[in-house]
């Protein structure tokens, strides 16, 4: 599987352009064949940025991850999101706790010191332990 990671539609677009021009001289395609060939590979790019919602995704985490790869059938699949933890990374169990304003606060404004995430805080507090 093929993971690249991108911050921005521009530069998405940019990586298929070059890619498919590339692609295109390989073939050698000239004149007419190669404008629709790489008018076709542009639309596709776009089709495939909003069909996998990527621009919220890139708002959300500041960049999106598209991978490639086959399926058992041979077919390309593309998938969008965050790389795969490796199984012994994934975290399996969940937890859900409610907190009153002043604890909050605390927790929010120690994240902010230490630019860390509110479930690494925690986890970290749990090794400590």
């Amino acid at each position: 599987m093929k993971e690249l990671t991108f911050t921005s539609f521009e530069q998405y677009e940019q990586y298929i352009k070059e890619k498919m021009a590339h692609k295109a001289r390989k073939r050698g395609l000239q004149g007419d064949a190669l404008t629709e060939y790489l008018r076709k590979h542009e639309n596709d790019a776009a089709r495939i940025w909003k069909e996998h919602d990527c621009q919220t995704w890139l708002e959300k985490d500041g960049y999106v991850t598209i991978a490639v790869w086959r399926d058992e059938s041979g077919q390309r699949k593309i998938g969008r999101g965050r790389p795969r933890k490796s199984e012994c990374e994934k975290l399996k169990h969940s937890i859900h706790v409610r907190l009153d304003e002043e604890t909050y606060q605390k927790l929010s404004h120690f994240c902010m010191e230490q630019n860390i995430d509110i479930s690494e805080v925690i986890r970290l507090l749990i090794r400590r332990m």
